[in-house]
């Protein structure tokens, strides 16, 4: 099956390569985003989250003091939806639907979170995004580094285990944005698991404490060089 088809997600062959969809990581992706709100004094009425997967972050952002009303997850996937409404509660609501279809009404805070590196045209997505929201919050992985360009199967193993079709940097990432005529209002890094969890071995550890402190030295030239950071984007 082609990676950059719909049906990579629509029939199943995600979740049998992410069992619980990336679940594990919704409560520090959650913590990112309550940060950069609070940090940028934005209180939304209504969140959607477009691409929400399992629905895991919007559960996180309700349990959150954001003052949100609503918060609303849509995704392509029926199983990820599946998933999701086993917790949806309250204000909280999961739909299996393309947002960017006509119909769907507009929104004060839009999320895509480890969406935009799976859209076959994510210009064309992101188009259609920027007329539905007053703000963004986009979690984009900035794939391209020294290390994955001198191995690319490190790319390679994205593509197949998790769906990765585009490889950013960081100015890539923040060229296409100013493309489609985003502005940043404030962003944050975010680290892989290599970074947070114990190392599994004494050569992860090594390489865990050099990515440490490469990053503390100098973020920017660590990003470039190691790989796996991400960017956790705050535009209007």
């Amino acid at each position: 099956m082609k990676i950059s088809s719909n049906e990579f997600y629509t029939g199943g062959s995600y979740l049998e390569r992410n069992q619980n969809w990336n679940l594990e990581d919704a409560s520090w992706k959650a913590a990112i985003i309550h940060k950069l709100l609070k940090r940028n004094n934005i209180l939304p009425a209504d969140i959607v989250d477009v691409g929400c997967g399992a629905g895991g972050v919007l559960e996180e952002l309700a349990k959150k003091d954001l003052g949100a009303k609503t918060f609303t997850g849509f995704d392509i996937a029926p199983d990820a939806i599946a998933i999701a409404c086993k917790k949806g509660t309250g204000n909280v609501q999961f739909i299996n639907d393309d947002y960017t279809k006509d119909g769907y009404p507009q929104t004060n805070l839009l999320l895509a979170i480890d969406v935009i590196e799976h859209i076959d045209d994510f210009y064309g997505f992101l188009r259609k995004l920027k007329a539905r929201s007053e703000y963004f919050i986009f979690h984009i992985p900035l794939d391209l580094c020294c290390w994955s360009l001198l191995r690319p199967h490190i790319l390679l193993q994205q593509r197949n285990a998790v769906g990765h079709i585009h490889y950013f940097s960081k100015e890539m990432v923040l060229w296409f944005l100013a493309d489609i005529g985003f502005t940043v209002i404030d962003f944050e890094y975010s680290k892989p698991d290599l970074d947070i969890k114990p190392a599994a071995t004494f050569k992860l550890s090594v390489k865990k404490q050099l990515r440490k402190i490469s990053f503390a030295i100098n973020k920017e030239l660590s990003i470039k060089l190691w790989g796996g950071y991400s960017m956790m984007i705050l535009l209007k």
